[in-house]
């Protein structure tokens, strides 16, 4: 192996499984909705690019397995085999194959694979084999048929390409060397001649270790299509010039010149290099950054936002005008920082829901039942950081949707119901935070069985009152399970405690909808991010209190009408409608402030509103979410800390929570 590459080993892992994940989204767009050329073709560029990428460095397990695959996949896009379910499922195969291949290269880059990775690749090929082999004899009787009317031909010759090649200048920025492009034409067939053509390198004195000043003229003989010739610079195309020239083919394309050293030519090769330089800008839209990178960047930023707020609090306090004018700006110009920073961060939930059409296909051939998955709202955009923390919660969920959910196919008949069951994943925005909802059509939950199992679980007091609400949530329930075998998808009690446990712990809500033999609906909310919010400063006594400010619906005083329904009870009328409200003082026992007027604040999560009573309004700010440690662990109804401009520290009000806490206590009230 080309020991450069142990140095690229990320990039070429990151590469490849983007590609990976490309091929299975092809490969399950076409189970769904038929073949066609685009889809195939993306299937095929997938492999033949991974090929590609690990024969350049000498990979050579990768490269005989996916050359295979290849060839079935060219028949396929050409034709000449019609693809099926029994195809479609041995591709899924294959990119899982392939995975296990490209994380073997990451765990020991110089090393052989194991016996039991050789075995599973050497099953699929031979099942790949099979498929090539049979329209091999279904059609070898016609072609013997031609071939003995054809009078015999000696054997053609080889083609003959002359490939004219100027290298981008960036290339070795990108991972690549010159070198491996000419060991990987050699791989496909003989070269000749090599000329190496050194105009473009500068004076010794003005050389930049990492461009690429070569060019090169090389005579290759091979009996490969000029198509597979040019496919071996797919990497460097966009920024580098290559013709490949069919000298056997009557209607070759014209030779370019060789470079001269003369001043016109230089000339015009500084103006074809301006060309190729801006094309290349036009195409590259976008640039892959290790995530670590974004993090720091944004965690800078979160420091710049308190050390900002440190400056504006000395500049008003020292009743500077100038001073505060200047800090303005800056506040003003972090925001904008800080706000494309936040946006670097921010990724369509699409990628994550496309992965899910798999795990559907799978889960239910397990189970023997038929699942359509449908998508919306996939452009909806959430933190990267929140995406990679919520997938295999959802995992757990589709999972148990298809399991538990989604009937058998001659039940479902049974009942009216298509044979193919339906679940849904749909994603928007929803007071501030994104909502992701799992529907299915399947059979739903019935209560009376929950609420029996959750007293046999000893969960439930036999004589305990439960809302319907209250008793969905039992599913939710550590070692609550509803299944009546134990299976590698279900069963053992371990699943639903954990989805809502890591929900828990990005500062998320999980609620249940459900009607029997109707469906079941979950829905997920989580924070946009995790990082830096906007927020709204309160106070009550001598504690600083921040609200999320895109929870905040209004302000209003707490005046005497208001009061007098107070004492009395927990919530007032608010134009017409019930507000249940929250007095934080009494509820942490906070010492009130000796001010005698006092506010509500009305914030909205979901559907659920609530009004909170506080003695003074700061104002808006830029909140940095700190953790607050393991010593305040238990304090549930705060998701974390900052510390403000007078460097006094503020909690951060976890809404969801304490929607949901106070929710529970007015539905135990009533009952």
């Amino acid at each position: 192996m080309n020991l450069d590459f142990i140095d690229m080993l990320d990039g070429y892992k990151a590469e490849n499984d983007e590609l990976l994940q490309k091929m299975e989204d092809a490969l399950m767009d076409i189970q769904e909705n038929g073949m066609d050329d685009e889809n195939i073709n993306a299937v095929f560029r997938a492999a033949h690019t991974i090929k590609g990428s690990s024969g350049m460095f000498g990979i050579e397990y990768i490269v005989t397995f996916t050359h295979i695959a290849e060839n079935l996949l060219d028949k396929i896009r050409n034709h000449k085999i019609e693809i099926n379910e029994d195809i479609i499922q041995l591709f899924l195969s294959c990119k899982d194959q392939m995975q296990v291949l490209i994380d073997f290269v990451m765990s020991d880059p110089e090393g052989e694979p194991d016996e039991d990775i050789n075995s599973a690749s050497e099953t699929l090929i031979i099942s790949l084999q099979t498929h090539l082999n049979n329209i091999s004899s279904v059609k070898e009787e016609e072609k013997n048929t031609i071939e003995e009317s054809k009078p015999k031909e000696v054997n053609s010759p080889l083609n003959e390409y002359k490939i004219n090649i100027n290298f981008g200048e960036d290339i070795f920025n990108h991972g690549f060397d010159t070198y491996t492009f000419i060991h990987y034409l050699q791989e496909l067939g003989e070269i000749k001649k090599i000329e190496t053509n050194t105009d473009a390198i500068p004076l010794f004195n003005e050389i930049n270790p990492l461009t690429c000043y070569m060019a090169y003229i090389i005579e290759l003989h091979s009996n490969q299509d000029i198509k597979v010739i040019e496919s071996s610079f797919d990497f460097v195309k966009d920024t580098s010039k290559i013709i490949v020239t069919n000298l056997n083919d009557s209607n070759k394309k014209e030779d370019i010149k060789p470079k001269e050293n003369t001043s016109i030519e230089k000339t015009k090769k500084k103006i074809n290099t301006n060309k190729k330089v801006s094309t290349a800008v036009k195409q590259t839209n976008f640039i892959r950054i290790e995530a670590a990178k974004v993090d720091s960047l944004i965690n800078q930023i979160g420091e710049m936002v308190i050390a900002n707020a440190t400056t504006m609090q000395r500049a008003t306090d020292l009743k500077d005008s100038e001073l505060i004018e200047s800090v303005s700006i800056v506040t003003r110009m972090l925001e904008d920082v800080r706000e494309n920073a936040m946006q670097i961060r921010m990724v369509p939930i699409g990628e994550t829901f496309n992965k899910f059409k798999r795990i559907v296909h799978d889960t239910a051939n397990k189970v023997g039942k038929k699942v359509d998955l449908v998508i919306t709202g996939g452009d909806t955009e959430l933190d990267k950081t929140v995406i990679e923390k919520i997938a295999d919660p959802l995992v757990h969920l589709i999972r148990n949707s298809v399991d538990h959910g989604i009937e058998a196919p001659d039940v479902r008949e049974s009942l009216g119901k298509s044979s193919s069951g339906s679940i849904q994943l749909n994603a928007y925005h929803d007071a501030g935070a994104i909502a992701i909802e799992i529907v299915d059509d399947g059979k739903g939950l019935n209560t009376d069985l929950l609420l029996e199992k959750g007293i046999e679980k000893g969960l439930v007091q036999e004589d305990e009152v439960l809302s319907q609400k209250e008793i969905f949530n039992l599913i939710l329930q550590p070692g609550f399970s509803m299944a009546k075998e134990v299976s590698d998808i279900s069963g053992r009690g371990v699943g639903m405690d954990v989805v809502k446990r890591n929900i828990d712990e990005l500062h998320g809500s999980v609620e249940i909808d459900s009607k029997e033999t109707i469906g079941t609906k979950i829905t997920i909310r989580l924070p946009l991010t995790l990082a830096i919010i906007d927020g709204f400063l309160t106070k009550v006594g001598d504690t600083h209190i921040i609200i999320p400010l895109d929870m905040l619906v209004e302000c209003i005083e707490l005046n005497k009408k208001a009061q007098a329904q107070l004492n009395k009870n927990s919530y007032i009328n608010l134009r017409g409608k019930v507000l249940p409200i929250l007095n934080i003082s009494e509820y942490f026992n906070i010492k009130k402030s000796n001010l005698n007027r006092s506010n509500i604040i009305v914030i909205q999560y979901g559907e659920q509103k609530m009004g909170i009573v506080v003695d003074e309004l700061l104002g808006e700010l830029q909140t940095v979410i700190k953790p607050m440690g393991r010593l305040f662990k238990n304090l549930r109804y705060f998701s974390g800390a900052t510390i403000l401009g007078s460097g006094e520290v503020a909690l951060i009000m976890d809404i969801p929570i304490m929607l949901s806490t106070m929710e529970s206590k007015i539905i135990r009230n009533k009952t």
